[in-house]
């Protein structure tokens, strides 16, 4: 056994060892919390600027949907006294804004802002845009309009491009309907979204921002009677008026020998083939999938006739030149031509729908020869 003195010394090293093992942890644990205040005391004002900065964002970004959200409210304010042209150009225009709000949306959510701000954020702006695009669809679907052709646009020579499918009162109510929960969410997303904001770091402000301020009238009861409004609106009835607009002639009408032009009659250079070309316009509000016409050649002597029908979509304000229609003919002769369109159902005026005209194709001249 050690002495006692020895005994001593080996105890006071061992408790000496002790106090300096806790020692160290005790200074390397206050090194850490140390550290880690000072990283939360210089990340707070990083993540307050964040906060503010993306704030202001979103407040240019909620007064542009707000002018959006005005304009629909007025608009469905009002439904049945419009015509249907000013109707599908708020239609476009509402569908086209919501759109590009999505777009910029998408940009501010990267990188996302902290704890749930983005992810109530996130949905806001597509849920918009996507109500408006099916509420676009669901009007179009029950009046059979379509989107506004863009000015500068390929617009395919007149012809009906995006009709959309044609839907009842029921089915267009019910569309609309949902397009309003899409539009509530969207609201209670944003007003959760503004109140996280100002609970965050920076203490970030926000516009109020919401679309549907009388969720009554989102209702199905009170949209199916709007919807009935609509249908029985005389402004937002389908208009139906085709008309011939143009009519061209291949080879083209020989000029009167006497300056004087005979109506109903053209003469022709001397030629065995004759091209008739239309231009067939569209002056109503609803689109024509089917508009036909008839051109006729009907030889004055012998009575032979050639018919020829020519069919193409047109849509609404819009006009289409038809496949050309080619005769023979046989020079000497005289044809009566006749164009008429087979009126749709519910067309009732007739100006401008038939053309009848009298062409002398002159006769070939004989070759001349010299006297001896």
């Amino acid at each position: 056994m050690l002495p006692l003195t020895s005994r001593r010394r080996a105890r006071r090293r061992s408790f000496n060892r002790r106090v300096y093992v806790l020692g160290g942890a005790t200074l390397v644990t206050l090194l850490v919390i140390g550290g880690l205040t000072q990283v939360s005391r210089n990340s707070g004002p990083y993540t307050a600027q964040m906060d503010r900065s993306f704030a202001a964002q979103v407040t240019v970004l909620a007064d542009a949907s707000n002018v959006t959200a005005s304009s629909v409210r007025h608009f469905m304010g009002m439904l049945s006294t419009q015509d249907r042209q000013t109707l599908q150009a708020e239609l476009d225009g509402a569908v086209q804004q919501t759109a590009q709000q999505q777009t910029r949306a998408a940009t501010l959510a990267a990188p996302a802002p902290p704890g749930q701000i983005a992810l109530h954020f996130g949905t806001v702006f597509s849920d918009r845009a996507q109500a408006m695009s099916q509420m676009r669809a669901a009007i179009d679907g029950l009046l059979g309009m379509h989107p506004l052709a863009v000015a500068g646009a390929l617009t395919n020579n007149g012809t009906v491009v995006s009709t959309p499918t044609l839907l009842s009162s029921t089915e267009a109510t019910n569309r609309i309907a949902a397009a309003g929960a899409l539009l509530s969410r969207s609201d209670r997303n944003y007003a959760a979204m503004r109140s996280e904001l100002s609970r965050s770091t920076g203490h970030a402000s926000v516009p109020v921002s919401a679309w549907i301020t009388n969720r009554q009238l989102w209702q199905v009861g009170a949209l199916a009677t709007q919807i009935d409004q609509v249908e029985a609106s005389s402004t937002l009835a389908a208009a139906h008026q085709l008309v011939l607009t143009s009519v061209r002639l291949s080879p083209p009408a020989l000029p009167s020998p006497t300056g004087v032009a005979t109506p109903g009659v053209s003469t022709l250079t001397p030629t065995t083939n004759v091209t008739v070309s239309v231009v067939l316009s569209n002056l109503g509000t609803a689109d024509e999938p089917r508009a036909t016409v008839h051109v006729t050649l009907a030889a004055q002597v012998g009575g032979r006739t050639t018919a020829v029908t020519r069919v193409a979509a047109v849509g609404a304000s819009r006009s289409v030149t038809l496949a050309p229609a080619f005769f023979g003919v046989t020079p000497g002769q005289s044809y009566q031509l006749s164009i008429a369109i087979v009126l749709p159902a519910a067309q009732t005026v007739t100006t401008g729908t038939t053309i009848a005209e009298v062409l002398q194709v002159a006769p070939t001249t004989p070759p001349t020869t010299v006297a001896k």
